[in-house]
């Protein structure tokens, strides 16, 4: 492995519970996260999957910790892609913070492995996806960009 990591943070106007369920609800992920529906059961061990619309698999991943509503961390195997679904996986953590009245939300992204074709991609994913789930918590409206 080596010590690529990306980090993203982002300040959003509402709660770290509701903010927890953007992340972790389907009906949520599917206006913000590039139309997939995210499904698991949340609990360590538990498989989690974001599914297109057509119902495949874009993301698929293990559980490796799961504290509503301030910490979810899980592995990130991708699989709309043949070239970087043949690649380990990578781990994604979400750490939720509530500041006054609203939620620090930080990503940090790692455990890539060498020579990782996923990590350049993530690098400009993830500001523009927690830049849709802001505006979708705070305006109830998503932008075409995600």
């Amino acid at each position: 492995m080596n010590t690529d990591k990306h980090v993203c943070q982002i300040f959003i106007k509402s709660s770290t519970t509701a903010v927890w369920k953007a992340l972790t609800q389907g009906e949520f992920t599917q206006r913000y996260f590039h139309q997939t529906r995210i499904e698991s059961s949340w609990r360590a061990g538990a498989t989690v999957t974001y599914f297109n619309t057509d119902g495949s698999t874009a993301v698929a991943g293990e559980i490796l910790e799961s504290a509503p509503p301030n910490k979810l961390s899980f592995t990130w195997h991708v699989h709309y892609d043949e070239t970087a679904k043949k690649e380990q996986p990578s781990r994604v953590t979400f750490l939720l913070e509530s500041i006054e009245d609203a939620t620090k939300l930080t990503v940090i992204h790692d455990n890539f492995p060498d020579n990782s074709v996923v990590y350049p991609r993530i690098s400009e994913g993830w500001i523009a996806i927690l830049g849709n789930l802001k505006t979708m918590l705070e305006t109830d409206t998503v932008m075409s960009v995600s």
